[in-house]
């Protein structure tokens, strides 16, 4: 069963965020189309598959144990799908669909079946109404994968086009040409991250970011790379954007079997220059969403109008919802650091709509958020915990996610936001005392302190000055004295835990109390004086 329209597996596969969906096996390639989708249940091994189901080219396994899906998939005779998606298959099913030529799709557990269907639906929907294919002699928009194609044809090497975060956009046909970071990167939907670090010492990605001119990487047979041309995708001209144009990404050139063509860097820098044009264009059409979802969040700073912004994103207004924030979970990190884990975050959460096929993402500074129309408390916490856990494990970037509500009605999203934001901007102060997934109800303790200490450091006249003299006296000597007291209060005077935790002799603490005391005065057998002294403490 193929189909002679669609998308490619592929290509089905870079709109599926791999959080969602992940490739098990390919036996035929990613070329393969995929026309249309069916949902195959227990009902249809029951009663015999009926014609439309059969035609299917991507079978979605519904509550099927893998017993099950080997015994339908061994009695289809030649009429095999192009794929099947099925939820932890085992390697046993993987190997019997490898072995029929079927590709394996595994799910995530958790996701919805009907929600991945919408979303399936929802490529092959876009791809059928998608504008013609990108023409580098006219210059009109429409698709990166017909681009990488053209692309293709005149260099004769093999293309693909990523984002500024190395996601893969786009690639052409491949055959068994491709060398070992050009297929991690299609299969993986961005560049390994091993790669991509080797790229980026010997000064490849930092070329790519500061030049407009076409990069050149060389072979390296030990590492499995072929030799391989890159040029930047900047921001058009005339976009409002000054200087040499936003980094957009990077369209990449692979050599094949044979050597590209003499014209090969000018062709990429044309391709370059289309690709910039699509991409703006797309993120044109999704500002005006983005603006939307701002707008609902209270981003804009005006009354929020929620049968309006409902109508516009398809959100019944007197719903119930909640609010999910997501801030970068991480010590001294530098702004442009922020900006990129933000990125990265905004990318992550492409697959909310698979729990959630109504809800709207958008980023407000170096925070993203995701708002859930008719998803309560419990069920928002199990998907932060699988949104935060796979951000840490793709990207190694740690997060923090938030979860307020629900609440009745699109008008109480504002107000949702701020009670996340207001933990976030604690936890900045105070993440010991909160989790990296927490809701605001579970974060009373530390929202309150964060906001005390946040007071301390904008009054600084409220700071115990004594505790200002024992960090001058660290700074000049050496010393351990903020350090040893602030273990001592952390530990309610037990001087054997603290000096534990110190990892020093509890005489040495007891001195060291006992030097504290001499020098500023403080009584720390006083209740009152122990509570200054540990505010004080956590402004320093």
């Amino acid at each position: 069963m193929t189909s002679s329209s669609g998308v490619s597996l592929g290509r089905l596969l870079l709109a599926l965020d791999r959080t969602v969906a992940t490739l098990v096996t390919a036996p035929r390639g990613l070329d393969v189309p995929i026309g249309t989708p069916a949902m195959v249940d227990i009902d249809d091994i029951r009663y015999g598959l009926g014609r439309t189901v059969r035609s299917a080219d991507l079978f979605l396994a519904v509550g099927l144990d893998d017993a099950t899906l080997r015994e339908l998939v061994s009695g289809l005779g030649g009429a095999h799908p192009v794929a099947i998606m099925a939820k932890s298959p085992s390697a046993e099913l993987a190997a019997l669909t490898e072995r029929l030529g079927i590709a394996m799709i595994a799910v995530e557990p958790h996701a919805r079946w009907e929600r991945i269907y919408n979303l399936v639906i929802r490529v092959l929907d876009g791809a059928r109404t998608e504008l013609t294919g990108e023409s580098m002699r006219s210059g009109s928009t429409g698709d990166l994968f017909e681009l990488a194609g053209e692309v293709a044809r005149r260099t004769g090497g093999l293309v693909s086009i990523e984002d500024e975060r190395s996601h893969v956009l786009a690639y052409s046909t491949a055959g068994d040409e491709a060398d070992e970071l050009r297929r991690l990167s299609i299969l993986g939907r961005e560049g390994p991250p091993e790669m991509l670090a080797w790229l980026r010492q010997w000064g490849v990605m930092d070329a790519l970011r500061t030049s407009a001119q076409v990069v050149t990487v060389d072979e390296r047979s030990d590492l499995g790379l072929r030799r391989r041309l890159a040029v930047a995708i900047r921001t058009p001209a005339g976009t409002g954007v000054t200087g040499a144009g936003t980094f957009l990404g990077v369209v990449w050139l692979q050599e094949g079997r044979g050597a590209l063509s003499d014209d090969a860097p000018e062709v990429l820098k044309g391709a370059a220059a289309v690709a910039a044009r699509v991409i703006a264009r797309r993120r044109a059409v999704g500002t005006d969403h983005d603006e939307l979802v701002r707008r609902l969040l209270g981003g804009r700073g005006e009354v929020v109008d929620a049968g309006y912004l409902g109508t516009q994103l398809g959100i019944e207004a007197s719903t119930s919802v909640t609010v999910v924030a997501f801030g970068v979970n991480a010590v001294g990190v530098t702004a442009g650091g922020v900006d990129e884990v933000a990125g990265q975050v905004s990318a992550l959460m492409l697959h909310a709509s698979a729990f959630s096929p109504l809800s709207v993402t958008t980023l407000i500074g170096a925070r993203a958020y995701v708002v859930l129309p008719g998803v309560g408390a419990d069920a928002a916490v199990a998907w932060a915990r699988v949104a935060v856990a796979a951000t840490d494990r793709q990207f190694g970037v740690r997060v923090r996610a938030v979860i307020s509500g629900p609440a009745e009605g699109l008008g109480e999203v504002p107000d949702l936001r701020a009670h996340a934001d207001q933990v976030l901007d604690a936890a900045e102060r105070e993440g010991d005392l909160i989790d990296d997934v927490t809701t605001v109800e579970r974060s009373r303790t530390g929202v309150l302190l964060g906001e005390i200490v946040g007071m301390l450091s904008a009054n600084p006249d409220l700071v115990d000055p004594r505790v200002a003299e024992l960090v001058r006296l660290d700074e000049e000597t050496g010393s351990d004295f903020t350090e040893s007291l602030r273990a001592h209060l952390d530990h309610f005077g037990d001087v054997r835990a603290a000096a534990g935790d110190l990892q020093v002799h509890p005489n040495t603490l007891r001195y060291r109390l006992r030097r504290i005391q001499t020098l500023t005065g403080m009584d720390l057998d006083d209740p009152a004086t122990r509570l200054v002294v540990a505010l004080s403490l956590r402004v320093r």
